[in-house]
């Protein structure tokens, strides 16, 4: 039941990516609702769950768009990596570890499609789409997460604590 929420809700960010979003700039960049869910579903939901959730949102975003198919997919994949950080847990809060995990994923994505373009023939500025969308992009789609983040979070089941033992203090 939770791939066909993940798949529903990743249909909805790439419709919404597809048809709305190019209309709300900020900063001159769009936000990436694709990105935002993928990377709140990773941090929220886990690493086991975002190595399914993200391909599959990934692919759905290809499927709405004119680059090449496959590049959306290569581009949110470095956000299973970046979920780690709810495991680490750096901060008390989970919340910083997402925005932060949102911020790198959206540079990382900017880099990486960018790269599988030039790859492809296409002539991509470098230093604009860096300096005009890749950094921009980093803090529009922070501001926009806390939209997605929140009531993904209220809604999600909380994760069960399995310790090792009675009064153990290491969890998984």
């Amino acid at each position: 039941m939770k791939y066909l929420v993940a798949f529903v809700g990743a249909f909805f960010a790439a419709v919404l990516a597809a048809s709305m979003a190019p209309y709300a700039r900020v900063l001159g960049v769009t936000p990436d609702p694709v990105l935002i869910f993928a990377a709140c579903w990773a941090m929220i939901r886990g690493q086991r769950e975002a190595m399914v959730v993200v391909p599959m949102a990934g692919l759905l975003r290809d499927l709405t768009t004119s680059d090449p198919v496959g590049t959306s997919v290569l581009a949110l994949s470095p956000i299973v990596p970046l979920a780690v950080l709810r495991d680490l847990r750096p901060v008390e809060s989970d919340f910083l570890p997402a925005l932060a995990v949102v911020a790198v994923a959206s540079l990382a994505y900017a880099v990486i499609s960018m790269t599988v373009l030039t790859a492809v023939g296409d002539d991509v500025p470098w230093g604009t789409g860096l300096l005009r969308v890749a950094f921009p992009s980093m803090l529009v789609n922070a501001l926009f997460a806390v939209i997605v983040y929140l009531p993904m979070r209220w809604l999600s089941p909380r994760p069960r604590a399995e310790g090792f033992g009675v009064g153990s203090a290491v969890q998984l």
